[in-house]
């Protein structure tokens, strides 16, 4: 991660997902991230400028069943782009954020901390904050040459909406934890019920 920065280099961010994370299965065009993997490298081969680099974050809890460093780089030769892709098994993201030139998930919360960085953002599987002014919402082939910035404006909106309406204070953890997300339900279903 160092060496990007200290280069000043141009890049675009691919963080994984987990494989077995159901965003994945679910919400998804993919069956697997090697399928996400393969799908990002073809458009960034063909499509991406010639200077810029692709950075492939693997997941902090990923258990390293699956070879993703391996199958990236594989892919990489395969697409003719060893030379300009990175893989990264760490590193800060808000930092690997801040430099970033765009963003591409799949349906990631990365997502949303993208969003809040003011990153160029596109999501090619389901995902709350892809809509029209937050995220690219035509082909990733396009993404790397025409994305712009998210409206911040519409950003801090959408935020506040799903703060407000569908979170609820609390935990899992601890007894007063539980208590507060208890009584925060069940307030909820009573107003729902009206």
């Amino acid at each position: 991660m160092h060496e990007l920065l200290a280069a000043n280099a141009r890049y675009y961010l691919l963080p994984l997902q987990l494989n077995s994370d159901s965003q994945i299965v679910v919400h998804s065009p993919f069956d697997t991230i090697a399928q996400v993997v393969e799908r990002v490298f073809a458009s960034f081969a063909a499509h991406a400028p010639a200077d810029t680099l692709l950075v492939v974050k693997n997941h902090p809890l990923d258990s390293g069943l699956v070879d993703h460093r391996r199958h990236a780089l594989k892919a990489a030769r395969e697409w003719g782009v060893l030379e300009r892709v990175r893989f990264l098994d760490g590193g800060h993201l808000p930092t690997l954020l801040d430099h970033a030139l765009g963003v591409v998930v799949v349906n990631s919360t990365v997502g949303l901390s993208a969003l809040h960085h003011g990153r160029p953002l596109i999501a090619l599987g389901d995902a709350i904050y892809s809509m029209a002014g937050l995220t690219w919402q035509h082909d990733l082939d396009d993404f790397w040459r025409y994305s712009h910035a998210p409206d911040m404006i519409l950003y801090s909106a959408f935020l506040d909406y799903v703060v407000h309406h569908t979170q609820i204070n609390g935990d899992f953890y601890t007894k007063s934890g539980i208590r507060m997300a208890i009584d925060a339900v069940v307030k909820r279903f009573e107003k729902a019920d009206g």
